[in-house]
């Protein structure tokens, strides 16, 4: 029982953490243009990407919302033993809503509602279906924030950020043992999330009309699953004794987040846009896993790595209403060799973005693409079980989404 429980509890938390499909998705304005948005100060998008960059939006109150559709797709194969399985994965919905107010000429406030996390995987009678049937995360941050404006070239910022969500796991105890209804015995693991308060701060530079330049660093954040509850279904009799309702708790440090870019408009209907972050996976040293009902911790090694993604985006107003966009970022995978597992296969990836904007008086509607190219991985291995029991399961993966999305601006003076 207890290695069932642990094996359950690690599995389940793990993949909360494991990079998968963190892509990013915060304002499709800026991700028609590759998510380069540090020094792109033109929207109330600017909540998210730089908050420091409120300062210099051209109305006093701005507003944006938008939502995108994950369509994602991985395939695993294992010519070994002729095993070839693909995801059934529901569309994700990740979205945002910001918004920016402008008290006086120095002083500006700002509020970012968004998901940066938030996709699901389900696989259907696969051979790793003790490790992961189906998974889904959500989580939201809440950001509010405080701006000065030092002078018409530069300001700064401060934020709060709060996180909230929850997560559900389900998966086979093994491959073989089934209840007296004869369906697989399977264990459904589902818990809130709450976060412990960060913070954000950022500043923005413009020299001029035609040149930007941004920062901003976004801390990590501790999820704290404190009421997770496991339950099993299709238990056969003689293990009902055992296999019985029982709660967990865990803590998870999300990465913090390093940013800086820098905009051009080398002519008036041109803007380019560079950024570079760089994120703060080690932070993931291990996962520790506290059981309600008197068995000891598990702790759990892990061995993620720093990364980082470099953006390239371009926009180009056709008229006084229409721009169109496009972009490209490379975006790497944290989880290193003998720290993979299935429910969230991450990979490093190329990723393409197209956008189109429609801007009105007061409204504006920006629709955009993405496609994320995950590079193919042989030999990524998962091990089951512990000490002379173990063994791999292992394989090649590869990972594809297409993420459409569309959204709405809103701005007075």
């Amino acid at each position: 029982m207890k290695k069932i429980l642990i094996v359950l509890a690690f599995i389940s938390f793990g993949s909360m953490y494991a990079g998968g499909y963190r892509v990013a998705l915060q304002g499709q304005r800026m991700l028609g243009m590759a998510h380069a948005g540090l020094s792109v100060f033109n929207n109330a998008e600017t909540a998210f990407f730089n908050p420091a960059g409120i300062a210099f939006l051209d109305n006093k109150f701005n507003f944006s919302f938008g939502v995108s559709g994950i369509m994602s797709h991985v395939k695993f194969q294992n010519e070994r033993y002729n095993w070839s399985y693909e995801t059934d994965n529901p569309i994700g919905t990740p979205f945002y809503l910001y918004a920016a107010y402008q008290v006086d000429k120095n002083v500006s406030l700002g509020l970012a509602v968004y998901t940066p996390f938030g996709s699901s995987s389900v696989w259907h009678h696969w051979a790793g279906s003790d490790i992961v049937n189906e998974i889904s995360m959500k989580v939201f941050y809440i950001q509010p924030s405080l701006t000065y404006k030092f002078s018409d070239k530069l300001s700064i910022s401060g934020s709060l950020i709060m996180a909230y969500g929850g997560v559900s796991y389900n998966k086979d105890i093994n491959r073989y043992l089934t209840g007296d209804n004869g369906e697989k015995t399977n264990a459904q693991l589902n818990s809130g999330i709450t976060g412990a308060a960060g913070y954000d701060f950022s500043i923005a530079f413009r020299p001029s009309d035609k040149v930007s330049f941004g920062l901003n660093y976004r801390s990590s954040v501790t999820l704290d699953a404190k009421y997770g509850k496991a339950e099993f279904n299709n238990v056969p009799a003689i293990l009902s004794n055992k296999l019985k309702t029982t709660a967990f708790s865990a803590k998870l440090p999300m990465p913090a987040e390093l940013g800086v870019g820098f905009s051009v408009k080398p002519m008036d209907k041109l803007l380019l846009a560079f950024d570079y972050n760089y994120t703060y996976w080690s932070i993931y040293k291990e996962l520790r896993i506290e059981f309600k009902n008197g068995l000891p911790p598990s702790i759990a090694n892990k061995s993620y790595k720093n990364t980082s993604t470099i953006r390239f985006g371009a926009e180009y107003q056709l008229n006084d209403k229409m721009f169109v966009r496009a972009g490209y970022y490379y975006d790497q995978s944290p989880l290193t060799e003998g720290h993979f597992s299935p429910e969230t296969p991450s990979l490093d990836s190329n990723n393409y973005t197209f956008g189109f904007g429609y801007q009105m008086k007061k409204w504006a509607v920006d629709v955009s693409l993405l496609y994320v190219d995950g590079q193919e991985r042989t030999d990524y291995t998962f091990v089951r079980g512990e000490g002379p029991s173990a063994h791999k399961f292992g394989g090649t993966y590869v990972n594809n989404a297409i993420i459409p999305g569309i959204g709405f601006s809103y701005s007075i003076n």
